[in-house]
């Protein structure tokens, strides 16, 4: 579970989805993450089954798990992907949803 922040598997990919979300800074992103998953029902899960492997250095080998969802706080359908290793939330995705 995350309590305050987490980690980003790719900075580099991050800058772009923060900037299409607004956030004015990636100290933001963590509270809004919390509402978001919150939102999310488990039958919202986009992923595949078994999850697909990450390739991310950081998470390499971890499970990923991607959501989409019509989010009530944001008031567009969103989707959301992220892995979970050592009991730290991994920031992988956090966009519009492209379906």
């Amino acid at each position: 579970m995350i309590e305050r922040n987490g980690i980003f598997a790719n900075v580099n990919k991050v800058v772009g989805e923060l900037n299409e979300l607004e956030m004015e800074s990636s100290d933001l992103i963590w509270n809004l993450i919390l509402e978001l998953l919150d939102e999310i029902a488990p039958e919202k899960y986009a992923g595949k089954r078994p999850p697909d492997k990450s390739y991310e250095k950081k998470i390499e080998k971890s499970e990923l798990y991607a959501f989409c969802w019509n989010s009530k706080k944001l008031g567009k359908k969103m989707y959301i992907k992220f892995a979970l290793k050592e009991n730290t939330y991994y920031y992988v995705s956090l966009h519009k949803s492209k379906v």
